[in-house]
C-alpha cells in the first residue's frame, strides 16, 4: 500500500488511484482519459489512450492527477510530430 503525505497540509489520509468518471447518457459511467492521435489517416485514426487517476488528500481536499501510461502517450505524441 502506498503511503505518503499531502504536499499542502502534511496529512497521511491519502486515497491513491481514484478513478475519475463522467456520468453519460442514462447515468453510464465513462472513465475520463487523455487521447493522443497515433496515425494520420483521414477516416480511421488510431489513438493512444491513458486513463486519468486521482490522488486525493482527505484532510484538505487537494487532488493531484496522473495518467496510467505516460510513456505510451509520449511515444504517440512523438509520432504525430513526425507525420
Amino acid at each position: 500500500m502506498e503511503k505518503d503525505t499531502c504536499s499542502t497540509c502534511g496529512s497521511t489520509k491519502i486515497i491513491h488511484d481514484a478513478a475519475i468518471a463522467d456520468l453519460a447518457h442514462g447515468n453510464q459511467k465513462k472513465e475520463l482519459s487523455i487521447h493522443i492521435q497515433k496515425t494520420d489517416n483521414r477516416f480511421f485514426n488510431k489513438f493512444e489512450k491513458g486513463a486519468l487517476k486521482a490522488k486525493i488528500c482527505c484532510s484538505c481536499g487537494k487532488v493531484d492527477l496522473s495518467v496510467e501510461n505516460p510513456q505510451a502517450l509520449w511515444e504517440a505524441h512523438l509520432k504525430t510530430k513526425n507525420i
